[in-house]
Order: C-alpha cells, then sequence, then structure tokens
C-alpha cells in the first residue's frame, strides 16, 4: 500500500512473514514464558546478595546462609549476603512456583570487566520426591552459572552448595 513498485511491496510483505515467523517460533519455545527465577550473586568487590523473582516480581521465601560457625536465616525475596567467603550452602525453601512451568538458577560472579561466570559449586533443586543435581562451574560452564528447568506448578526447594564444601549434601527441610 505504501510502495507503488512492486519489488517495494514484495519486500515489505517478505519481511513481514519473517518478522511474524521469528516471534511465533521465540514464542513456541518459552521465550515468553513465566519464569520463577532465583540469583545468588557475587559483585567484584566480593560483596553479595541473592534474589527471587517470580514473574517479575519479588517472592518472599525462607532463605538459610548456612556457614562453618551456624547459619542466619530469612524470610525475604532479596537480601545481602554477608561473609560470602566463608559461605558454604545457601537453601531457598520452599520457593512457590505459580509463575509458569520454567525456574531458573543463576549463580555467578560479576568480573572486574563486568562478565558473569558462574560459581563453584553444586545446585539440587528437589520437587517432591524427585531431586536433580548440576554442577555450577563444569557441567554450566557455557550457561555462566545459569541453569533453566522446567518444573511442575507448587513448591520446590533450592540448594547452592558452595565448592570449599563438596562434601556437603543439600540441607534437610526446615
Amino acid at each position: 500500500m505504501i510502495w507503488e513498485d512492486p519489488l517495494q511491496r514484495a519486500s515489505a510483505l517478505l519481511m513481514s512473514v519473517i518478522v511474524l515467523g521469528v516471534t511465533t517460533t521465540v514464542a513456541l519455545r518459552g521465550a515468553f514464558a513465566r519464569r520463577l527465577i532465583v540469583e545468588l550473586l557475587e559483585d567484584e568487590d566480593e560483596q553479595a546478595l541473592f534474589s527471587i523473582i517470580a514473574a517479575g516480581h519479588p517472592a518472599v521465601t525462607d532463605v538459610r546462609l548456612k556457614y562453618p560457625d551456624g547459619e542466619q536465616r530469612y524470610e525475604t525475596a532479596t537480601g545481602d549476603i554477608p561473609d560470602f567467603s566463608s559461605l558454604r550452602q545457601a537453601t531457598f525453601r520452599p520457593v512457590r512456583n505459580n509463575a509458569g512451568a520454567q525456574l531458573k538458577v543463576w549463580a555467578h560472579k560479576v568480573t572486574p570487566e563486568r562478565d558473569s561466570e558462574g560459581i563453584a559449586g553444586l545446585l539440587y533443586v528437589r520437587q517432591g520426591d524427585e531431586t536433580r543435581q548440576f554442577d555450577l562451574k563444569f557441567d554450566l560452564k557455557l550457561s555462566k552459572g545459569q541453569v533453566m528447568l522446567p518444573v511442575a506448578p507448587g513448591t520446590c526447594q533450592v540448594d547452592i552448595v558452595l565448592a570449599e564444601t563438596s562434601d556437603m549434601r543439600p540441607g534437610d527441610s526446615f
């Protein structure tokens, strides 16, 4: 309609079909799916924080941070992690997955170059009787500490056991 030249009209129509096709493909692959995100972040100044986001909104949950000399408990959606260098395990439970069918866990460190790399450790995701385990540093090297899992609606527990304590197992229920 805008162009009178048939070649310009054909090009515009082709581009419209391509854009529609790409949008449909991306949507079918879940790019717009609502997610539950659990993040553990250490910045270049060795300060750390955690956050839990469900469908774009903070999600309050029970958080347990284990240290060699004890543990700290919080009920919040986000918070600072004091003394990250001695942190042995971070447990998030129950994480309510009402947001959708995907859980993203991202345990990473920001480098001085402002890049992101995975934190060495093990990730355990427990839902019902099933527990999945991932090695954050090696299995997920290319994903920079990120794992995306399909999970059923309900609750799940996320345990991040840091590498210095590879003999530890995920925390018991509390």
